[in-house]
């Protein structure tokens, strides 16, 4: 799966494919939107390397096919990533850099990345996909733009203001407006909405929040705090080896983000 924003499905090729028992892969050429001058596409391969494979084999496999390809796209950038399990791509591509120097599964660093490209990326441990046994892993460049922060201010409505409200508009003599504005409906509208305007400024604080520009709608202060909470269980479960914890984070979480997305939707 390609996301879109980043290149579009007729900027997509499938050069290469292979399955065997010691041995499967996919490398596939990217043309993204944006891409450095100095790169003329971007060859992505997919491993996968089972535990009881002939390793020598699946990795001689593997280095023919990346010189082939190095020689007919000697411009692009690579990058090869999967389950390696004890395979070591180094071991026959030393020109090539590895950039996860977590563990990823039980302790050991399973799952491998390499380019063509000295200290990249940034690898960090993050929790596994669905039922997943592997940890996923997440890549920074080492370079990167910061996001620029937007402040903005938000109403902040409670079961308080809302009851304070009802009660100071209940007992507001309305016809006051209609007779100051002499039975001008513009006037007694203006004036009207004016008054509730001031009346909710009042009542209701105001808060200033932080967002960032990829930041989703639905994303408020409840979300963010289950995401760390799921994300300090997570690293309390890799400690003590309890993981129970981390799943009952992680589901109500991404109820909880469910439940918000789909609240904007359909608005």
């Amino acid at each position: 799966m390609v996301n879109e924003t980043w290149c579009g499905h007729n900027n997509i090729q499938e050069l290469k494919s292979f399955c065997s028992p010691d041995l499967e892969f996919l490398t596939i050429k990217c043309r993204p939107h944006y891409l450095p001058r100095e790169f003329s596409s971007i060859l992505i391969t997919a491993v996968n390397i089972p535990p009881q494979a002939d390793t020598s084999m699946a990795l001689n496999k593997l280095y023919l096919t990346l010189c082939k390809l190095e020689s007919t796209y000697p411009e692009a950038a690579f990058i090869v990533a999967g389950d390696f399990n004890k395979a070591n791509l180094k071991t026959r591509l030393p020109k090539l850099y590895q950039h996860i120097d977590c563990a990823t599964r039980a302790g050991k660093t399973l799952d491998h990345c390499y380019s063509n490209f000295r200290d990249a990326y940034k690898a960090l441990s993050r929790s596994p996909f669905g039922k997943a046994d592997h940890d996923s892993i997440l890549l920074l460049p080492a370079y990167k733009q910061k996001l620029k922060q937007e402040a903005c201010s938000v109403q902040r409505w409670s079961d308080q203001s809302d009851s304070t409200l009802q009660d100071c508009f209940h007992h507001v003599d309305w016809d006051m407006f209609r007779i100051a504005s002499d039975n001008n409906i513009d006037e007694y509208t203006d004036s009207v909405s004016e008054f509730i305007r001031t009346c909710v400024e009042d009542v209701v604080p105001i808060a200033t929040i932080k967002t960032f520009p990829n930041q989703k709608p639905w994303i408020d202060g409840s979300i963010c705090v289950k995401l760390k909470a799921r994300n300090t269980a997570f690293n309390q479960g890799k400690v003590t080896g309890n993981m129970t914890e981390y799943k009952q984070s992680s589901y109500s979480s991404a109820r909880q983000s469910n439940k918000l997305s789909v609240n904007i939707e359909t608005k």
